[in-house]
């Protein structure tokens, strides 16, 4: 049987036994349908959301942060989605869901970094986004926070081989995607990808994770492609996040992306600055209690 045939026959194996989203994945659904049409009531969406304890303890917890400025204290859900919005509650839902997708009992230290490796790149993502003034800042966090979760996915499916990619990112210094696609002849781009098109996610999103590592977009006239928002944001998360020992860009200013929107030096180091102040007061917000 032909390589490639090998290949896509065990990419199909991996993605056709993953479940649904999870935490309560009829009500993620739900909320996502509801927060994407700006008519919907906010009564009607608290009502969705009170039905999973946990999310409504979480969304209270976040309108609550510091990050909102809040003078008063905020305990009713509809005040809370009104101070978040549609698209920051749909963002801080998918978060908060995801965050059990990267628990991996059997190797907590590899979840543990990739999880908080991910919430950083959800974060810079955000803060890119708005430094470029890009309309779909809400959709870019989401995508930088799933942009590895075709990693952890195939730290579940293919434990001992993965486990192994691992040591050796470690060991050698490559990067994940040059060994996964040495091993396996696929990579956590395209199982990431595969897996977000099973839970029917907006293809904007689907290909922001997908070409993460690609630069598509070369002209000023256009907004950035997602993925090359969160591209470069992974590259900035890691300045704060102590990810996997992977090739880092020395000088982000030399980027493509930066200098494509005249990010320069102070600006970068400012951005690093605010990201890593906002990581450790709110990575707590999005964490199992």
């Amino acid at each position: 049987m032909p390589i490639a045939v090998v290949q896509h026959s065990m990419l199909d194996k991996i993605t056709m036994t993953i479940g649904e989203l999870p935490a309560s994945p009829a009500i993620v659904s739900t909320i996502m349908g509801m927060t994407a049409d700006l008519n919907a009531s906010v009564e009607d969406l608290g009502t969705v959301l009170a039905a999973d304890p946990a999310l409504t303890a979480k969304v209270l917890k976040l309108s609550n942060s510091s990050f909102y400025g809040r003078s008063r204290s905020v305990s009713s859900i509809k005040e809370a989605i009104l101070i978040l919005g549609f698209y920051t509650l749909r963002s801080m839902v998918i978060a908060s869901s995801t965050h059990t997708i990267y628990h991996r009992k059997d190797n907590v230290p590899f979840s543990e970094k990739l999880w908080s490796h991910s919430l950083a790149s959800g974060m810079a993502s955000r803060l890119v986004a708005r430094h470029i003034h890009h309309p779909r800042i809400e959709e870019i966090f989401i995508a930088g926070l799933l942009h590895d979760i075709g990693k952890i996915i195939l730290g579940q499916k293919l434990m001992a081989v993965y486990d192994n990619i691992v040591k050796e990112v470690e060991r050698s210094g490559r990067g994940f995607q040059t060994i996964e696609l040495e091993k396996l002849g696929f990579d956590h781009t395209l199982v990431g990808a595969t897996v977000l098109k099973k839970w029917n996610f907006p293809k904007e999103l689907i290909d922001g994770v997908q070409y993460h590592h690609e630069m598509r977009n070369q002209s000023d006239s256009e907004s950035a492609s997602i993925g090359d928002v969160v591209g470069f944001s992974n590259q900035l998360s890691k300045q704060i996040s102590g990810g996997f020992a992977e090739p880092a860009v020395d000088c982000l200013a030399r980027h493509p992306f930066a200098e494509q929107y005249a990010m320069d030096s102070e600006t970068i180091q400012a951005m690093t600055e605010d990201l890593k102040s906002r990581f450790e007061e709110e990575k707590h917000l999005f964490e199992d209690n």
